[in-house]
């Protein structure tokens, strides 16, 4: 199974993204991080050149992809990891939102899932191995999508 890791790649989160792939790598899994994409000669592109490459490179890394799992940190998440939400969600392919903490969240980001976790950073890597073994047995609908933060 092929996940696409999405999430918030800024400086404050990037520990929690590497540990979540971490997490998911040793569960045998291959999964594509935006934050690990490195463009070839970067430097010798416009910001518009760079722009696209990145932009196409996380377009065939959705479409090749079996499911998205998204960390979100509740309404300011990224416009990117937004993006990647509905595009996942409108091609019809299961999108899995595990929420590090207790921020409002949006309603686009509950809705536009398939299974919504709230969870805390610590207990992240349990969070996710639950969740793969959810979806591996093919249980996940057995078990309600709850938010227990604020919709807005």
């Amino acid at each position: 199974m092929k996940i696409y890791l999405a999430g918030p790649c800024d400086s404050q989160h990037r520990s929690i993204m590497m540990s979540a792939a971490k997490v998911l790598r040793d569960l045998k899994f291959d999964v594509y991080c935006p934050f690990e994409l490195k463009i070839e000669n970067a430097w010798d592109y416009s910001q518009e050149e760079w722009a696209r490459k990145v932009f196409d490179a996380d377009i065939q890394a959705l479409n090749n992809c079996d499911i998205m799992i998204m960390i979100s940190t509740g309404r300011d998440s990224t416009a990117g990891t937004n993006w990647e939400q509905g595009y996942m969600f409108a091609n019809f392919k299961p999108v899995y939102v595990i929420q590090i903490n207790d921020n409002p969240t949006s309603l686009m980001t509950f809705c536009g899932c398939n299974y919504f976790i709230n969870t805390y950073e610590a207990h992240l890597s349990v969070s996710l191995k639950w969740l793969v073994d959810k979806i591996k047995e093919n249980k996940i609908g057995e078990y309600a999508k709850t938010c227990y933060t604020t919709l807005t």
